[in-house]
């Protein structure tokens, strides 16, 4: 089966969706990415011609697409049924974008994936499913602690709280981040900030860090706490997407309100635990790995095959 991918190539592939690419490639299948460049609707519209030349020469069996204004690129280009996964970004929307998005939910896309439950039920379209991205375990996976923190120069001395995410971005809300870190620094703490770092070297920032701060005002289905879980390191987070269900119950990963004294007390209470953090556990019985996800895909994709050839 042949899949072609279409997604914004503006700074490079999303590090998920190549993430997704590899996964499904290990599942036998052969998939392509069409990347759009280009900033704004303009560089979408200027997609289409090249896109539409694409799909005529390869003939894929498979088109899906990531994020709306690719999804409608797609769908524009092809009379084959579109997938058309929906990111965080795309669920919050206003206006006439999210008209148009709930238009080629209803009556376009043969399949439309948000990554949580919330993000399903703010979308309030019933026809949605969820599937959230799962978590490549082969590389996120516990590695020795203290060897991290010397390959990265970290002080061993010193406890590091890990914010992982450009504090720029206002959906971030590193503001509170920092607050709480100031409040409970004097637990012999440093504050990282990182992002930018390609995939292959995530693992070793968050095996170095004691705690994963998430302190977002909006998520889907945040990857940073995935991978984290994945490596058993803790994570304290606001109630976004679907860190409620992720964590569960699982040892070593709390829910706290959006504010900094709860942040930083779950930070402490977090670093004060001495039990053995059951994230990868969690991860594995709720089936959120990439080789399950991509399980999943493939089984839609040939349901979608065989209804368009009925």
């Amino acid at each position: 089966m042949r899949v072609l991918f279409v997604c914004s190539g503006n700074g490079g592939v999303s590090p998920i969706v190549q993430a997704q690419a590899t996964s499904l490639s290990n599942s036998g299948l052969i998939v392509e990415v069409f990347s759009v460049n280009g900033k704004g609707i303009t560089g979408y519209l200027k997609a289409i011609p090249r896109l539409t030349r694409k799909l005529k020469r390869d003939k894929p069996d498979v088109i899906h697409a990531h994020y709306s204004l690719s999804g409608i690129v797609a769908a524009v280009s092809s009379r084959k049924p579109i997938v058309t996964s929906l990111m965080g970004s795309d669920v919050i929307q206003s206006g006439w974008l999210r008209m148009l998005i709930t238009f080629f939910v209803k009556y376009v896309w043969a399949i439309t994936i948000v990554k949580s439950e919330d993000m399903k039920n703010r979308m309030k379209l019933p026809q949605i499913l969820v599937l959230p991205n799962g978590v490549d375990f082969d590389l996120f996976k516990p590695i020795d602690k203290l060897e991290c923190k010397s390959k990265l120069g970290w002080d061993a001395n010193y406890r590091q709280i890990l914010f992982a995410a450009d504090p720029n971005r206002p959906e971030k809300n590193f503001t509170l981040a920092k607050q709480a870190f100031e409040m409970c620094r004097e637990h012999n703490l440093e504050l990282k900030v990182v992002y930018g770092i390609p995939q292959a070297g995530i693992p070793f920032y968050l095996n170095a860090s004691d705690v994963v701060l998430l302190s977002s005002l909006w998520e889907g289905s945040p990857n940073v706490v995935k991978e984290a879980m994945a490596c058993n390191v803790s994570v304290v987070a606001t109630d976004v997407g679907d860190v409620k269900m992720l964590f569960g119950s699982a040892k070593g990963y709390i829910i706290v309100k959006s504010d900094p004294v709860s942040m930083c007390e779950g930070i402490v209470k977090t670093l004060n635990c001495d039990t053995a953090n059951e994230g990868r556990d969690r991860l594995q019985l709720l089936g959120i790995d990439s080789y399950s996800t991509a399980s999943k895909l493939v089984s839609m994709y040939q349901n979608l095959g065989r209804d368009n050839a009925r």
